[in-house]
């Protein structure tokens, strides 16, 4: 009884000597802190999830998916550097220490401050849309702003606590790249932002990459023009066009819509030209008012009688 007593005596004091040792009050300090960095971290992860949750697709949920990417790494990091500390237990995710920087991570800690400022004014501007093509392009922004609070900060729990910064597959300059700027594409993707409710669902002042963005597609620069862009696709096109030209200065965006229309087969006098010219004219007109038509022939021509519009248009 004796022997089986002191035998369990022994068990016990090994295994308390395998427990967490006693920590310093600087690394209490340290803990609290990073504690309290980790239930943000975690109330940002549940936010974010919410906001994916709640959508089907499109732009803002990519750009929600990588600011979950970013959210999770630092979360990882966060409770690994705990874990280093409270206990020495085994890591999932293997970094190496750096030196923490706090001249740095004040300095970054100034940006996160500056960019909460402009997400809450981001935020205020976007709740003043109901819906449509203005408030996606809002809401896109307040996304892609909070993508960048994401990465923020992850440099700052690098530069505070020495905590090594991940490199991960989509930082926010690489989701502007995918969605507009990639040299190889896809052909057609998935549309990003809804039409607007213009002609063919454009609206004056878009950019090339918003409307990239409505199309799933790249828009194609016409060789030896500048500024003008072709795409066989719009938003909501007109089945009587094939070709579409679209005119978009670098700082003022969409100024031009350009619509070249199938083949028409007629007779020497144009008949059947005219009437389908007419036709699209009354239904463009109900739509967005009367039109500027221009019907005329050029100086010195010599086809000027009725029937001579088959040649005059070859």
């Amino acid at each position: 009884m004796n022997k089986a007593l002191a035998a369990t005596l022994v068990a016990i004091t090994l295994l308390t000597g395998c427990g967490p040792k006693e920590l310093t009050p600087e690394q209490k300090q340290e803990i609290a802190a990073l504690k309290t960095e980790l239930s943000q971290t975690e109330s940002q992860i549940s936010e974010a999830k919410e906001v994916a949750r709640q959508l089907s697709g499109g732009l803002i949920k990519n750009l929600t998916a990588a600011r979950l990417e970013i959210l999770e790494t630092n979360k990882a990091l966060l409770e690994q550097r705990i874990n280093a500390i409270e206990s020495g237990a085994k890591i999932d995710v293997v970094v190496t220490s750096l030196k923490p920087d706090p001249e740095l991570a004040s300095s970054i800690k100034t940006e996160i401050d500056n960019l909460n400022v402009q997400i809450n004014k981001a935020r205020a501007d976007a709740s003043q849309y109901s819906g449509g093509l203005v408030q996606a392009l809002k809401l896109s922004t307040v996304a892609t702003q909070e993508q960048s609070m994401a990465m923020l900060q992850q440099k700052y729990l690098t530069a505070k606590y020495g905590l090594v910064e991940s490199k991960l597959k989509a930082e926010p300059e690489n989701i502007a790249k995918n969605s507009s700027e990639s040299e190889t594409p896809a052909p057609h993707t998935q549309p990003l932002l809804p039409p607007a409710e213009g002609p063919f669902g454009l609206e004056t002042a878009l950019s090339q990459k918003n409307i990239e963005d409505m199309i799933g597609t790249k828009l194609k620069p016409l060789e030896g023009s500048v500024n003008l862009y072709t795409s066989e696709k719009l938003p909501k096109p007109n089945s009587d066009f094939e070709i579409y030209g679209l005119l978009i200065s670098p700082k003022a965006g969409l100024c031009e819509i350009r619509a070249i229309g199938k083949n028409i087969d007629t007779d020497s006098y144009g008949l059947a030209l005219q009437s389908k010219f007419e036709d699209l004219s009354n239904s463009l007109t109900s739509l967005y008012g009367s039109p500027k038509t221009a019907d005329f022939l050029l100086s010195g021509s010599i086809w000027k009688d009725p029937q001579d519009l088959d040649d005059g248009i070859k």
